[in-house]
């Protein structure tokens, strides 16, 4: 419908412009052959200038995705598949019907004209004179010419004071003027709604009654006694449009015309002001195709030098992170590393990587690095890569959380917020139209007014996806801001946005679909709550906790190495189901962390739904080294 709008749109402007051309600087000049051209040539230049898209490409540096971990257990939860399915009866439509019936008349109109044409003529007698079939009536009717045809009364053809009429239409008949008439005719059947199509009509028929009569004064024929003639003819019945009828705007114009001195040859330079019209057409139908510079780097693959690269992602303490994610800059193509933190990757040598995990620091590696300091192997360029904890980020003068009592809350809660987005949503027409779908990772920072801030792709699909996703966040009404030790804090969030395509149609889905969870004496245990537990005493009692704890312990558990515990915090607030997520490597240290956790005094409680219920809860415990 776009591409239907556009094309009516340049198409009438280019008519206005010819038009005012004419209007202005041609009516008044005495060269018909040249402003009949200049007329058809305008009608021609309107129908087909607009099909002339001439591309031009042009370089431009892609925009970096910036990589910020988040805390996962702000993803938003899942909600059915929210499909925009646009209603038939939409504005563009109606309009679009309106228009098409509208030309349908008309259309028909021009079918009953021909009809009545036709009828007048069939099996009727004509004579051939200097090659012009002549069709004789007996009927009183106006002469006129139609598709090749001259049509006359035959009283005024066998009257010898009435030839200079017979003249005129043969000027019509010679010249071809009908065909001009039945492009005409098109014209206003396609653009009805443009006033100037319809002055280019009256235009184009003028110019043939000044032609037809310069055609009968060339032939000697008295200037005085033709205008006379032309005068008697004014009371005759017109005939239907489509036909060169001899009385046809018998005015005040076509009398000084005929008596005019034809013009300079010199004032046909007004000609070319169309040629300024047509260059500026072609400049606006330059289509700028702009080649992101690393997008075309990842379509061209094959094209340059690809390397594999493998690799190790570490903690501080040289731990394997499984499941830290690595990917390459710019694109959303990349791995995860596995359960010992390893990863492949074939790459392009001259493309950068980003690594990232949660809560630590996203660490961008240029692929030569792998080639010029790594180890080589049978599977490739192999490089430790070593992460570093990121507990705070900043925001201005201010910290950003990973982790808070209490999460910011959307207006409504999670099932409004989804709402929102899905009345907001605006599925890319680009993307649609070749068929990409794919998941957006937005991370963004809500600060401490709830204000939503810093919006960015942690994952991306494609650039009008990805910067519709951030449109949607970015538009995201106040939060109820997250607090720390009760006071509003500035809390990173990250959300998962879904775009896809069903029969057509795009869809979005936020959050990912839930996973069954797992249960407690019957019951089932958070991972994401309203309301984050509390150690008596708020969060940073937590770590003097551990700290008082490690230091009463003997020298040989103070070894400078971080595990991490995860346990049940019960509705009642009490601490059960401890394991070692991922240990220290020292049996008798890990089993001391087990102990110290089985002594925390009693939390409170996560709340979801105003209800206590059970929470899972990952604790990190450092025994820090004498």
């Amino acid at each position: 419908m776009e591409a239907i709008i556009e094309y009516f749109v340049q198409s009438s402007v280019i008519l206005a412009l010819f038009y005012i051309i004419y209007f202005l600087l041609l009516r008044n000049e005495r060269f018909f052959t040249e402003i009949r051209g200049f007329l058809l040539l305008s009608l021609c230049t309107a129908i087909l200038l607009p099909f002339i898209k001439i591309p031009y490409t042009v370089l431009v540096e892609a925009v970096e995705n910036t990589v910020i971990a988040g805390d996962l257990s702000f993803v938003s939860g899942s909600v059915e598949p929210v499909i925009k399915q646009e209603s038939f009866y939409t504005l563009s439509t109606i309009v679009f019907l309106i228009y098409l019936l509208v030309a349908s008349i008309l259309f028909i109109r021009s079918l009953i004209k021909v009809g009545q044409i036709y009828r007048m003529i069939s099996g009727k007698q004509y004579t051939v004179i200097d090659n012009f079939k002549i069709v004789l009536l007996d009927q009183s009717i106006p002469a006129f010419t139609f598709f090749g045809y001259i049509v006359i009364n035959r009283e005024e053809f066998n009257n010898e004071s009435r030839q200079n009429i017979l003249a005129h239409e043969k000027v019509h008949a010679q010249q071809k003027h009908w065909i001009d008439l039945l492009l005409v005719e098109l014209m206003t059947i396609v653009f009805w709604f443009n006033p100037f199509v319809w002055l280019f009509q009256l235009a184009l028929k003028q110019t043939h009654e000044l032609l037809a009569d310069d055609g009968v004064i060339a032939h000697g024929y008295n200037i005085g006694q033709y205008q006379a003639l032309l005068i008697n003819q004014l009371m005759g019945a017109e005939v239907v449009g489509l036909a060169n009828n001899f009385n046809y705007s018998i005015n005040k114009k076509r009398m000084i015309m005929m008596s005019k001195d034809k013009s300079p040859k010199n004032r046909r330079y007004k000609l070319l002001m169309m040629f300024p019209v047509i260059v500026a057409v072609v400049i606006f139908n330059l289509r700028i195709e702009e080649v992101h510079a690393k997008e075309a780097t990842v379509a061209e693959v094959h094209k340059q030098e690809t390397v594999k690269i493998t690799g190790v992602v570490l903690a501080n303490d040289d731990k394997p992170i499984p499941g830290a994610t690595v990917l390459v800059e710019g694109t959303s193509i990349g791995t995860v590393a596995n359960f010992n933190g390893e990863f492949e990757l074939s790459i392009v040598k001259s493309a950068n990587i980003n690594v990232s995990f949660i809560a630590l620091e996203t660490k961008k590696i240029p692929v030569e690095d792998f080639v010029l300091n790594g180890k080589k192997t049978d599977k490739g360029y192999f490089l430790k890569i070593k992460l570093k904890e990121e507990n705070e980020q900043s925001l201005g003068e201010d910290n950003v959380y990973v982790s808070v009592d209490e999460k910011p809350v959307f207006p409504g809660g999670d099932l409004a917020m989804r709402k929102h987005i899905a009345r907001t949503v605006k599925y890319p027409r680009e993307a649609q139209k070749k068929g990409i779908e794919g998941k957006v990772l937005v991370t963004f920072v809500i600060n401490k007014l709830g204000e939503v801030e810093n919006a960015r792709v942690m994952r991306s699909v494609c650039p009008s996806i990805d910067k519709e996703a951030i449109r949607i966040v970015s538009t995201l009404p106040k939060w109820i801001p997250g607090k720390m030790d009760g006071s509003p804090v500035n809390v990173s969030y990250t959300i998962p946005l879904s775009f896809g395509l069903q029969n057509g149609q795009g869809m979005i889905v936020v959050g990912e679909p839930r996973k069954p969870k797992k249960q407690y004496k019957g019951e089932d245990i958070y991972v994401i709550v309203e309301q984050m537990p509390k150690f008596p005493g708020g969060h940073d009692k937590v770590q003097k906790y551990l700290e008082k704890e490690i230091n009463k312990l003997d020298s040989k558990f103070k070894i400078g190495k971080r595990c991490f515990v995860s346990f049940v915090i019960t509705k009642e607030g009490k601490i059960d189901n401890i394991r070692m997520t991922r240990g220290t490597g020292n049996a008798e240290v890990d089993a001391k962390a087990i102990e110290i956790v089985k002594g925390f005094p009693i939390w409170e409680p996560g709340i979801e739904g105003g209800k206590a219920v059970h929470m899972a809860y990952t604790l990190p415990i450092t025994f820090k080294s004498l």
